[in-house]
């Protein structure tokens, strides 16, 4: 559909050479017909192997295997433990909320978000690797998924 101003920003194309434009035209035309050509394979080196960190995890790595089947976080306790092993924390970094209370209060995308608070902290300080291997033991039972 047409815009207003559309006339104003149109190109008007002008058709100089019937001869060069009916060539290019069948040009197409038998490149259809006869189809396009084949993929050659290429010469390409294969490439080396990726240099992983040393310790081969990534935040990436870590935010994905916490959020798989719909995961939200630990459930406290060990949670907790995990906040534990957490070095050099200070006042910024938001504790584990222990409490019913406090947990009733939180909605589960805050709490996703506290978890991938404390997992950039972890990657940080270092410390990534650990936290990681240990998230990865905690059985699916005791982790708060959403919509439970």
């Amino acid at each position: 559909m047409r815009q207003p101003g559309d006339a104003e920003r149109a190109v008007e194309v002008v058709e100089k050479d019937t001869d060069t434009a009916w060539a290019l035209f069948e040009a197409l035309r038998l490149q259809q017909q006869h189809g396009v050509e084949t993929t050659r394979p290429g010469h390409l080196e294969p490439a080396p192997p990726a240099n992983e960190p040393s310790a081969g995890v990534s935040l990436d790595d870590a935010l994905l295997e916490v959020r798989r089947n719909n995961r939200v976080c630990p459930l406290p306790a060990i949670w907790k433990q995990v906040w534990d092993y957490l070095p050099n924390k200070s006042s910024t970094l938001s504790p584990v909320p222990m409490t019913a209370a406090e947990w009733a209060q939180l909605p589960a995308l805050q709490l996703r978000s506290r978890l991938r608070e404390h997992l950039v902290w972890a990657d940080a300080q270092g410390v990534l690797p650990q936290v990681l291997g240990a998230l990865r033991k905690v059985p699916e039972k005791r982790w708060h998924h959403i919509g439970a």
